[in-house]
């Protein structure tokens, strides 16, 4: 009898842990009926510069915050790119050390540098930048700067226009 007695205590104590009301839930009730995916993340984010983000649990923000030009197929095996806010995958031009651009038909140790051109979707918007700014012949105006130009500039605020 006295162990029965223990068993009907430690149950009770077990069922006392069971009650809702228990739980210790960050989220307000009202949000259950919602839909909404509550989530977490094991680590803050380093970069949100597409240049410098990589890991993937940075991808929860940056991908909110820009899309790349290029995405990868989500089936495909093995891995292979597809245009997302590009019209088409990049074309590549290869050229020689005085400029000139090369053929299919020259050797890779003849390339001294490649141009790669993407062509985004219309109606993308970018954020002002000083990259975009053009004169009035539509020429970009700070694509081609010299050395001593570029001595003043530290930072983006140091441009007189963003486009």
């Amino acid at each position: 009898m006295r162990y029965l007695s223990y068993f009907y205590v430690v149950l009770l104590l077990c069922l006392a842990g069971c009650e809702l009301s228990a739980i210790n839930s960050p989220y307000p009730a009202q949000e259950n009926e919602e839909s909404i995916l509550f989530t977490s993340f094991s680590l803050r984010p380093k970069h949100l510069d597409p240049a410098r983000s990589y890991s993937s649990n940075e991808v929860t923000f940056t991908g909110q915050i820009y899309e790349p030009p290029l995405q990868y197929h989500y089936l495909k095996r093995p891995y292979t790119l597809m245009p997302l806010t590009a019209t088409q995958l990049p074309t590549v031009h290869y050229f020689s050390n005085d400029g000139s651009e090369l053929t299919e038909n020259d050797q890779a140790k003849d390339v001294a540098y490649s141009v790669y051109e993407i062509t985004i979707k219309p109606n993308i918007s970018f954020q002002p930048h000083p990259a975009f700014v053009k004169d009035d012949q539509n020429d970009f105006l700070y694509h081609q700067l010299n050395d001593n130009e570029l001595d003043a500039i530290r930072t983006l605020s140091d441009f007189e226009q963003h486009g």
